[in-house]
């Protein structure tokens, strides 16, 4: 996740501000000649279907561990937001709202986790990491972005990816809500929350609210 910016004038109760004023009812070769020859004479490769993901709705609460979300809208937002820096001034930002609880007995800092998107090109993607994730998670109640949870203790945030200016506005995207296992980490030794997973999907619309 992207460290913080500002500048004159920003704070992060206006970004809180910002974002509550959005109504949420919207927010090898040889290997390669083998398998052919294999494929001939056997009749083909077999390919592995993806499961199909239980689909939720927006606002219909994802029940599981190690969160409960409840995706709430979607939006396009543009550059200005205190505490919240684009790469590019030009480009804009994907917003997912959604409201979060803790079901594991302890705090967690892992918010980049939760929900991935799809359907939306020109995503900005750090190149130190494998998921597109988030480049910010913030609370809405303040502002601030926001790393750590609560147990039991119900969150709205907002999760913020960027977008190109180039690419085109999308009017929709597909979320994927996350889950987790808490098993024996085999190299550490000791048991922690693993196998980052999908858990659901639903299709979220995206409400254009730039200079709004």
């Amino acid at each position: 996740m992207s460290s913080v910016g500002g500048g004159p004038g920003a704070s992060p109760r206006g970004l809180g501000a910002r974002i509550v004023a959005i109504p949420l009812r919207w927010l090898g070769l040889s290997a390669g000649v083998a398998a052919l020859a294999a494929s001939g004479l056997f009749g083909g490769l077999e390919h592995a279907e993806k499961p199909e993901l239980p689909p939720v709705k927006v606002d219909e609460l994802s029940e599981g561990e190690p969160w409960n979300v409840t995706v709430t809208g979607g939006r396009l937002v543009g550059d200005g937001l205190p505490g919240i820096s684009l790469e590019n001034p030009a480009n804009r930002w994907v917003v997912v709202l959604a409201t979060v609880e803790v079901t594991a007995p302890e705090s967690l800092n892992d918010t980049d986790d939760i929900i991935d998107i799809a359907g939306v090109e020109g995503l900005v993607k750090a190149p130190n990491l494998e998921r597109l994730e988030p480049q910010y998670v913030v609370a809405l109640r303040d502002g601030v972005p926001v790393r750590y949870l609560q147990p039991a203790m119900p969150e709205k945030l907002a999760f913020f990816w960027e977008q190109e200016s180039t690419a085109p506005v999308p009017t929709e995207m597909t979320v994927t809500v996350n889950k987790k296992t808490y098993r024996v980490d085999s190299l550490a030794g000791h048991k922690a929350w693993l196998d980052l997973e999908p858990r659901a999907e639903l299709t979220v619309p995206i409400e254009d609210r730039r200079g709004k």
